[in-house]
């Protein structure tokens, strides 16, 4: 597999995320559970609320996807800079990993995952409000 092709094979990741988020009304409860932490146990993750944070976001109610998820528009953030690294990667304007993006790093999304369980020990004990399911 070419790096174009790796590229291409990447950019399924969060433009399908996209898609599931702009398919996927907030406003309609019991809809769909896309998270298998919460299936299993019944508890919110940590980021619980950010499927529909991310479709709120998509359709302009920036209200609304905060209360779902407080970092909701990083993750928006996050999910359209890895489409343009990658499009520009398979598109070759440049080679992402010799000029060396940050954001290809682990560092930076383990420390995210660090914030994003904080929050989400914050909302288990109520210090924080949860979105409603």
């Amino acid at each position: 597999m070419t790096d174009r092709q790796a590229a291409l094979a990447r950019l399924a990741v969060p433009v399908g995320a996209l898609c599931v988020c702009a398919a996927t009304d907030p406003q309609i409860p019991n809809g769909w559970i896309f998270c298998p932490f919460r299936l299993l146990t019944g508890l919110p993750c940590p980021l619980c609320g950010m499927t529909r944070g991310l479709a709120s976001l998509i359709r302009g109610r920036w209200q609304d996807a905060l209360a779902y998820h407080l970092f909701s528009p990083l993750v928006l953030f996050a999910l359209t800079t890895w489409i343009v690294v990658e499009a520009g990667q398979a598109l070759r304007v440049w080679n992402a990993r010799r000029i060396g993006l940050w954001a290809l790093r682990p560092a930076p999304w383990l420390a995210f995952l660090g914030v994003c369980t904080i929050y989400g020990a914050l909302r288990w004990c109520g210090i924080i409000k949860s979105p409603v399911s």
